[in-house]
């Protein structure tokens, strides 16, 4: 003969509790955040697609950008004139560089400030937008980064070749921040209760 024992609280019934306790709260502010920075990056990012737009029509540059971009670079010691710099300009130019990342950059920018605006407004597609708009805006600015570095390295002295390298890392490390951002929603269980609310009714009622 064996004995059982149990124990059981006051008012329990032995039922399993509701699923409610256990059901995700929708976070709408976390969203709405993201959205914001989205924004806020896009345009930024948009300053500096239409810099590379303006430098792909460019024949020849200023005297007072040769200056601006040369001054801190001779005062370092490294040597050269303004004619060497201008002939980097034109076969970057020419190459397509400054244009290739410019347009993706730029369209990327678009995309993203609208996927911000729709997340903004607790809309799912916002985040799938804004990813593809990083997406776009990464692969352009990669391959134009990359194109540039390799010319500058053949025609520029070293401290500038070292900082259109770092330029290169820079815009991956952006590009890989603004496509987390516009991925978290996605991931986080709150966000997606508040971006897709038809959803998360269907599988408490399931």
């Amino acid at each position: 003969m064996s004995d059982s024992f149990s124990m059981r609280m006051s008012g329990d019934d032995g039922l399993a509790p509701p699923a409610e306790i256990f059901a995700v709260k929708p976070d709408r502010k976390g969203p709405k955040t993201i959205a914001i920075l989205l924004i806020l990056g896009s345009l930024l990012m948009g300053v500096v697609a239409y810099g590379d737009i303006a430098s792909s029509f460019a024949e020849d540059l200023t005297q007072e950008d040769l200056d601006l971009l040369l001054t801190n670079v001779r005062n370092g010691g490294d040597e050269i004139t303004d004619e060497e710099y201008q002939e980097f300009h034109d076969k970057a130019r020419d190459s397509g560089a400054y244009s290739i990342r410019g347009w993706s950059i730029m369209i990327g920018a678009v995309l993203i400030f609208v996927g911000g605006i729709l997340l903004f407004r607790l809309n799912g597609q916002g985040s799938k937008l804004a990813i593809g708009g990083c997406l776009l805006a990464a692969l352009g600015g990669i391959y134009a980064n990359w194109e540039i570095y390799s010319i500058s390295a053949e025609m520029l002295p070293p401290s500038l070749t070292i900082a259109y390298r770092n330029l290169g890392y820079l815009c991956g490390i952006c590009m890989a921040i603004c496509m987390a951002l516009s991925a978290l929603p996605l991931l986080n269980a709150g966000a997606r209760a508040a971006l897709y609310p038809k959803v998360t009714l269907t599988l408490e009622e399931e």
